[in-house]
């Protein structure tokens, strides 16, 4: 099956690895380049932990991040978990699912003055009522010039995969601008958010029951065992 990857490097590199190990055939074109941006540590002592949805904030967090290794890590992911444990931070819990799970991880190891390390374009959090979280930008994903032969690639892919709701606004409307028919395109998405970030029309789209890439793969491969649907039937949509 061919699968097509847009999210930035190194992400990218990382996936389509992945993709290749279990029997993929990976085409790489990323739809961004993230970069770091200038940022400010605040004192640690006004926090518990912090927060990382993105392995991306602990590779761009430059010099700054060194005044808050005294803080545990929250981490959404096994991916950010591992990137925060290769910078020398230690990582309190490591989640498997979205940034609720890692809110609650942080309340109930009794965290909850959090400092949460974002990228320019995240999702909102949801703290519960005896939670604080102050957040910094130190990265973003700047969108790259892509044009009308990354058309042909989207033609002769089996399945694009989307890793965030950014790449899948982005990725429709690339779609929408090249002509192309959605009905002929089926999607596999990190997040029932991100799925539902590309809009309707596809042929089909199939939802990882976690955000890591080895859902996403299996979801992706069970595009191929049903024909393409109008409703949710476990996780397709």
């Amino acid at each position: 099956m061919k699968i097509l990857i847009i999210r930035p490097q190194p992400g990218n590199d990382a996936s389509a690895a992945r993709a290749r190990a279990a029997g993929f055939d990976p085409v790489q074109l990323p739809f961004f380049e993230v970069r770091a941006r200038i940022w400010n540590a605040p004192d640690p002592a006004n926090f518990d932990a912090l927060l990382i949805t993105s392995a991306n904030a602990i590779r761009h967090a430059g010099p700054q991040l060194d005044a808050l290794r005294q803080l545990p890590v929250h981490a959404v992911g096994a991916r950010s978990a591992d990137e925060a444990r290769r910078s020398g931070l230690a990582v309190q819990s490591e989640g498997t699912s979205d940034a609720a799970h890692a809110l609650q991880a942080a309340a109930d190891a009794g965290h909850h003055r959090l400092l949460w390390l974002a990228g320019e374009d995240h999702q909102k959090l949801a703290p519960m009522p005896s939670m604080t979280i102050d957040q910094r930008i130190v990265y973003a994903s700047v969108p790259i010039e892509v044009d009308d032969a990354i058309a042909d690639a989207v033609r002769s892919s089996d399945v694009v995969a989307l890793h965030s709701a950014r790449a899948a606004d982005r990725f429709a409307r690339f779609v929408a601008a090249s002509g192309l028919d959605r009905r002929c395109i089926r999607l596999a998405a990190f997040s029932l958010a991100i799925a539902e970030a590309a809009g309707p029309g596809w042929r089909a789209v199939a939802v990882a029951d976690r955000p890591d890439d080895q859902a996403l793969l299996s979801a992706a491969t069970a595009l191929d065992r049903v024909s393409p649907v109008t409703g949710r039937k476990g996780n397709m949509i």
